[in-house]
């Protein structure tokens, strides 16, 4: 045992951080050499009920088939799906297994309303119909300066069922046919009205100090403003317009899949406060001769906190108990990570109930589907972000040329140019050519 345990202090220094999730991801599903159209297929038949848990991977059990080679062992049907082990797939993958399954759905809807309009017309088979386009896509025609006031009026009088079709964007007043250029124009100036702090949604102080976009609690906003920020964000998923220039920080697509937060989570909304619940969670006493009563109260005397928080609002501040009695409960070193757990609960949760909750609903207004629901939080903030690091050589290796080829003098000088950038250059370019400065994922 002693050999062992040697061994293992040997060892420790040479241990590596955790590995990425990405060094899992399987090359061959970024390249499609498995068809997005046949894993979708595979997930709907095998999959629908979830991602397989690591408790699954190991207690499901393998079974015997007769083959025409005998008795083969065959993998749980859970099991044949890539989409059902996360672990193996890569996000820009998964876009496209998305895409899929709306681009199914859209065809379903359209199928559906072919067949009621012929069934109400007693078309025979074979005889063409008319259909009215409003019936077979989602049109939202919009006037460019009252873009916000147009497109809300829309999506208020939308079912669930005119969400998920086909989205056509028209400019009033202006020509041109959407195949997904204008929907992408329109998101852009949609996002810049809507994703802001000039629409009272968010909270002004957190963008100024964090650099990200967090809901206002004190906001004079209805629910049905931050209803329809979750709608259009919603949109954005289903319609596959990934690179969205929006800065949500993590906690949020998190917290639309329904994932359990802790003090991580406030890093990237309230960086000082984490810095100070952590500090609070690791203080020890310089003297380490003191006895456990006298740290207590030397931790007490040092920190002077109750059960009791304070904030700002509308220019006055305002205080809130964690818990019952929260203004007659010290904070100790016995009931700090108790403090800690209710402060960041408070901050990420409740305090912004009223305004998250309508959110969600309008984001699973247009997006609720089985595999929408096997996404994990930072799977989805991929998809509707992009990517943060800009990779100019993955965009080289996967450049087409028309005309041109990459052995050209000038072609090489402006790769050259181009992987010879820092990041604000890069995010400059990408936003001088595609509109955002967000890498689309893959």
């Amino acid at each position: 045992d002693a050999l062992v345990l040697d061994r293992f202090a040997m060892a420790a220094p040479r241990v590596r951080p955790p590995v990425p999730a990405t060094e899992f991801h399987l090359r061959s599903l970024a390249e499609e050499l498995v068809p997005p159209e046949l894993e979708f297929r595979l997930f709907v038949e095998n999959a629908c009920a979830g991602p397989i848990t690591p408790d699954e991977v190991l207690e499901l059990p393998l079974y015997a088939a007769r083959t025409d080679y005998g008795f083969e062992y065959v993998l749980p049907s859970k099991i044949r799906s890539f989409m059902a082990n996360r672990n193996l797939v890569p996000v820009s993958y998964t876009r496209k297994v998305l895409q899929v399954e709306s681009h199914h759905a859209q065809l379903n809807l359209q199928h559906q309303v072919a067949r009621r309009v012929a069934a109400d017309l007693e078309v025979l088979p074979g005889h063409e119909i008319h259909i009215d386009p409003a019936l077979l896509f989602f049109i939202l025609k919009v006037r460019r300066d009252h873009i916000l006031e147009d497109t809300a009026a829309a999506l208020q009088r939308a079912t669930p069922e005119d969400l998920r079709r086909q989205l056509k964007v028209i400019f009033d007043g202006e020509q041109g046919v959407d195949e997904g250029g204008l929907a992408r124009e329109f998101f852009r100036l949609l996002s810049a009205r809507v994703f802001t702090t000039d629409c009272g949604l968010f909270d002004t102080t957190v963008a100024q100090s964090a650099r990200v976009l967090w809901f206002d609690k004190a906001s004079a906003c209805e629910s049905t403003d931050f209803w329809l920020a979750g709608v259009i964000l919603g949109l954005v998923v289903y319609n596959n317009m990934p690179g969205l220039d929006v800065r949500f920080p993590s906690v949020v697509f998190r917290k639309i899949k329904g994932e359990s937060l802790g003090l991580e989570d406030l890093r990237q909304v309230y960086p000082e406060t984490f810095l100070s619940l952590r500090s609070l969670l690791k203080w020890k006493p310089e003297d380490e001769s003191l006895s456990e009563e006298e740290a207590n109260s030397l931790f007490e005397n040092t920190f002077c906190l109750d059960f009791v928080v304070s904030y700002e609002a509308n220019g006055k501040t305002l205080s809130k108990e964690l818990c019952p009695d929260g203004k007659d409960k010290a904070v100790n070193m016995h009931n700090r990570a108790e403090f800690a757990k209710l402060y960041c609960e408070w901050l990420l949760t409740t305090s912004v109930e009223r305004q998250f909750e309508p959110f969600r609903k309008g984001v699973r207004r247009v997006c609720d589907s089985s595999l929408f629901n096997a996404l994990d939080g930072a799977e989805l903030e991929m998809i509707v972000c992009g990517e943060q690091e800009l990779d100019f050589s993955q965009m080289k290796s996967h450049t087409v040329y028309d005309g041109y080829n990459e052995e050209m003098p000038y072609i090489e000088g402006f790769w050259k140019l181009l992987l010879s950038f820092d990041t604000e250059q890069k995010k400059r370019f990408l936003s001088f050519v595609t509109g955002s400065d967000l890498a689309p994922v893959g």
